[in-house]
C-alpha cells in the first residue's frame, strides 16, 4: 500500500489491490486456464498496479506489456511471516472459508493459490513460497536489469532508489508508511 501511494505522489495513477469486477474476472480466467500474456483493462486509465492480483500474474503481465518496470518489495522474511500470521488470523481464513463463492473471496482463493499454494496461511508453505517467489522474479528479469527494482521499504529502503529507477527527482513529501505492523 505504501508503494502504491509512493507512486502517486511522483504523479502515477496507481492502486493498491485491483479488485474492481472486470479485473476479478480477467485474473481469475487468466489463473484458471492462463498461459501467455495477461492485459488487464484496468491498465488503460492506470499507470501501475501493486499487491497480490500483481504478483499472481506479473510474468503473463510482463509479457503482454513490454519495456514495463516492476518493484519487489522486500522484506525480512520472519517479520514477513509474523505479518502473514497476524492479517490471515485476524481475518483473511475465517472470511474465505465462511463466503468462499462471494466475489472477493472467489478473486482472492486462486491468488492464494497461485503465490503461496494454499489459500489458509500455513507458515511453512508460506515460508517456501516467499523464497520461490523472489526467486521467480529475479530470474525473470536477471537479464533486464533496467526493469526491476528491488527494494525494501520496512527497511528504510524509499524515495532514492524508487526515484533513480523511474528517472525522477526526490519529491520533498514524506515516503508513505502504512499499514505498518506494531
Amino acid at each position: 500500500m505504501s508503494l502504491a501511494h509512493a507512486l502517486a505522489i511522483l504523479g502515477y495513477r496507481s492502486l493498491h489491490f485491483p479488485q474492481d469486477d472486470v479485473t476479478r474476472r480477467e485474473v481469475t480466467e487468466y489463473l484458471a486456464n492462463g498461459s501467455g500474456p495477461l492485459r488487464l483493462s484496468v491498465l488503460d486509465r492506470l499507470d501501475a498496479l501493486t499487491d497480490s492480483p500483481i504478483c499472481a500474474t506479473f510474468e503473463a503481465l510482463d509479457a503482454a506489456y513490454p519495456g514495463s518496470r516492476f518493484i519487489l518489495t522486500t522484506r525480512d522474511k520472519e517479520s514477513w511471516l509474523e505479518s502473514c500470521r497476524t492479517y490471515w488470523g485476524s481475518w483473511v481464513d475465517s472470511y474465505l472459508r465462511a463466503r468462499p463463492r462471494d466475489p472477493l473471496p472467489a478473486y482472492l482463493i486462486p491468488i492464494h493459490a497461485r503465490i503461496y499454494g494454499t489459500s489458509t496461511f500455513d507458515r511453512d508453505r508460506f515460508a517456501t513460497a516467499y523464497d520461490e517467489y523472489d526467486d521467480r522474479v529475479r530470474r525473470r528479469f536477471a537479464n533486464r536489469s533496467q526493469d526491476l527494482l528491488t527494494i525494501n521499504i520496512c527497511a528504510g529502503e524509499t524515495w532514492l532508489p524508487l526515484c533513480r529507477f523511474l528517472g525522477l527527482s526526490v519529491p520533498k513529501a514524506r515516503f508513505p508508511k502504512l499499514n505498518p505492523t506494531e
